[in-house]
């Protein structure tokens, strides 16, 4: 299972986050999705943080999740459960693969010019990517 699928999977797992924004609104890259609210996954460029002579890495990876709403008391709270499901969690990745720890690393609101809210919530996530993986 890919990182991103895997934060997918947490997502639709969480009752509580899918209550305020079903997982069909959660989104990799840009949104297709029609209509507010919605979210986004940004996996930024990441770095090795070393690598055994296996073949075993760890690696830091940078991702965000952007809230996208029109109310803001409402992204207000879909943020609030994104912190409560992902900020210092840990879980496999499959293929021996596993996210050893998800640290949320800082947050953002903008509102834009036509009322829209976007709330960014940065997290840093260190990855135990075993040989040939």
């Amino acid at each position: 299972m890919k990182l991103e699928q895997a934060i997918h999977a947490r997502w639709a797992a969480s009752a509580a986050l899918c209550a305020l924004l079903p997982a069909h609104r959660f989104t990799t890259g840009v949104a297709h999705a029609a209509g507010i609210p919605y979210a986004t996954l940004a996996r930024k460029p990441g770095r090795t943080l070393f690598r055994t002579n296996a073949g075993d890495a760890l690696d830091e990876i940078p991702l965000e999740i952007h809230v996208w709403h029109d109310e803001f008391d409402a992204a207000q709270a879909i943020a609030h459960e994104v912190k409560a499901a992902f900020d210092r969690g840990a879980f496999a990745l499959g293929d021996g693969g596993r996210v050893l720890r998800m640290l949320r690393a800082g947050e953002s609101i903008v509102e834009h010019a036509d009322g829209l809210w976007q709330w960014t919530i940065a997290f840093s996530l260190h990855v135990h990517l075993p040989s040939g993986y």
